[in-house]
């Protein structure tokens, strides 16, 4: 683990008296966040349920989003996390990025939809949800889904490997309302898009 600073290891002590995660948990988040600037963080950690991403505009994603308590919890810290470090990396840890520096890609949603606020990538499906325009772009193969999200403000997501006889995998998202499966939203358009 990298090495915290002073402030780094006063913001974990007073942390761990509010929050029920171990003090390592809580030094490993306040790396990711401070490596986020405040405003996200990537991380893996065994108490957080292991790897999972968070933004301080309401995304959280864990590997078990069916746990709704750990997800209030991660969020909780997250956020406090957030407004104890923003800005403040240098002065919270003293080391090198944990994180390597993002490589320039191009964007494979449509140009339209600007900037995601989340995306993802695993096992062949990709997505990237666009809160302000209410819209959620899957692609599965070459195929690429653009999904009015409707009133939900989406906060996690979940795939779901199908069975032998269904080689597909399924996308569940989490917003206010509870669990919603993909197949459930609108699909505003559809078309073909080789994978980069």
């Amino acid at each position: 683990m990298h090495s915290l600073s002073p402030r780094g290891l006063a913001i974990v002590d007073e942390l761990a008296e509010r929050h029920d995660f171990s003090r390592d948990a809580i030094a490993h988040m306040v790396l990711a966040v401070a490596d986020g600037d405040g405003q996200m963080a990537m991380f893996s950690h065994p108490e957080f349920g292991g790897p999972g991403q968070w933004m301080q505009r309401g995304m959280l994603m864990l590997s078990d989003p069916l746990n709704h308590a750990l997800n209030a919890r991660v969020d909780a810290l997250c956020h406090e996390i957030g407004e104890k470090v923003g800005g403040m990396a240098g002065e919270i840890a003293a080391y090198q990025s944990a994180w390597p520096a993002a490589e320039e890609t191009p964007a494979w949603w449509p140009a339209e939809l600007g900037a995601p606020n989340a995306t993802g990538e695993q096992n062949g499906l990709r997505y990237a949800y666009f809160a302000q325009a209410r819209r959620l772009v899957v692609q599965t193969e070459d195929t690429l889904r653009v999904y009015d999200t409707l009133d939900h403000r989406i906060h996690g997501f979940a795939q779901q490997q199908g069975s032998r006889s269904r080689s597909r995998s399924r996308l569940t998202v989490t917003s206010q309302h509870g669990d919603v499966d993909l197949a459930s939203l609108p699909v505003i358009s559809t078309g073909k898009q080789p994978l980069s």
